[in-house]
């Protein structure tokens, strides 16, 4: 078995990436798993239209991590890596008191980030993420061994979650950062009413995080860069180099995201919509007003270089 681990701010792709990736014949799609104990309380579908918890397919990984204490009725006791959810919230779950302790957890990792590379293992990451990073991995493996399949997705999107895992099990994970212009996530979100400063902070912030942490801890080889635009405009390149990256043969199966049913936690509609397609959204290149954009280039327009945009 083998992981990549989607990477990406927010409206960036990493649904669509997983779809795509999701579509080769020996690899699967998990969605933000990190989402799965939330999603199994609030009554959440799977993206093959069942509810989570009646879908036969994660039934068959439920009884593989009952060894590991998982249970429907308890999942937050198989303990994974923070999430905090913004739509549908389990809000007897996400209360006051575990937002703070994750705040606490997300400083000392920020903290954790500055320090010196030899230094690391001075530093543990909290005993709460070890144990997830111990069960995100026994849900890897129940996923590969109950669906039959040689490469696991986790578009989960948190980097630094990816590192520890990359650097706990280098022969098994792979990363893949996906960037968007930041042009059409700031758009994106100027559309669904957030504020100009609102719309590029956290796409600003997660790549500001995103690029130093993946090169000063994840080799070359391990990692990858690609753009939401190239896997959009040209899916066919776009797989080759990613099934290259990962070990697989290219299959004309990825090409089409209907042509497979997938078992995705959380992450965008587009899971429910696989007829849509693979289209290019570039709205921002007509709909972004010359006020807008001017706001975008000044606060964003530094980092949208950094990652190729011009």
């Amino acid at each position: 078995m083998n992981v990549l681990y989607v990477c990406s701010a927010a409206r960036c792709g990493s649904t669509l990436t997983d779809m795509f990736l999701g579509g080769h014949p020996r690899a699967t799609s998990l969605g933000e798993s990190n989402f799965l104990a939330k999603a199994l309380r609030v009554g959440e579908k799977c993206s093959c239209g069942a509810l989570l918890r009646e879908c036969e397919h994660w039934q068959a990984v439920y009884r593989r991590l009952e060894r590991w204490g998982f249970s429907i009725e308890q999942p937050y006791g198989f303990r994974l890596w923070d999430a905090v959810a913004w739509t549908y919230i389990d809000k007897a779950h996400q209360t006051k008191s575990f937002l703070a302790a994750v705040r606490l957890r997300k400083s000392w990792m920020a903290a954790r980030d500055l320090v010196p590379t030899g230094a690391r293992p001075l530093v543990p990451v909290p005993p709460a993420y070890r144990d997830a990073l111990t069960n995100k991995m026994r849900l890897y493996e129940a996923v590969a061994d109950a669906w039959d399949k040689d490469v696991v997705i986790d578009s989960s999107k948190n980097v630094r979650e990816a590192v520890e895992l990359y650097q706990r099990h280098p022969k098994t994970v792979r990363i893949l950062l996906v960037t968007r212009d930041g042009r059409g996530v700031y758009l994106s979100r100027r559309s669904s009413g957030r504020d100009p400063e609102e719309s590029v902070r956290a796409w600003l912030s997660y790549y500001g995080r995103a690029l130093p942490l993946l090169e000063r801890h994840v080799p070359p080889e391990a990692r990858m860069q690609l753009k939401y635009e190239d896997i959009a405009s040209d899916p066919r390149r776009a797989g080759e180099r990613l099934c290259d990256f990962i070990s697989l043969d290219f299959q004309e199966s990825m090409l089409r995201l209907d042509g497979v049913t997938r078992h995705m936690v959380n992450g965008n509609a587009t899971r429910f919509a696989p007829n849509k397609g693979i289209a290019l959204d570039e709205r921002w290149r007509k709909d972004l007003q010359p006020a807008e954009l001017s706001y975008f280039n000044g606060r964003g327009g530094p980092m949208n270089a950094a990652l190729g945009y011009r």
